[in-house]
């Protein structure tokens, strides 16, 4: 039980349950991704350490010279 009285089990399904969203909050949410988005903001590259494909499908680094 914790603090409050609840078991786990009632905690877990209470964080996997769906909750109800605003429609109208969600339509502003998308709105300002799209705005933004159209801006030009999707053309800024990401940052090396916050991509987190898999090595082989991130663009090709800089290539090490031997010598």
């Amino acid at each position: 039980m914790g603090e409050n009285g609840t078991s786990l089990d009632a905690l877990l399904a209470l964080a996997v349950r769906g909750v109800p969203v605003d429609p109208e909050a969600e339509g502003r949410a998308v709105a300002a991704y799209r705005a933004v988005r159209e801006g030009g903001a999707h053309g800024v590259r990401t940052r090396r350490r916050d991509d987190w494909r898999p090595r082989e499908q991130r663009r090709p680094g800089r290539e090490f010279k031997e010598g």
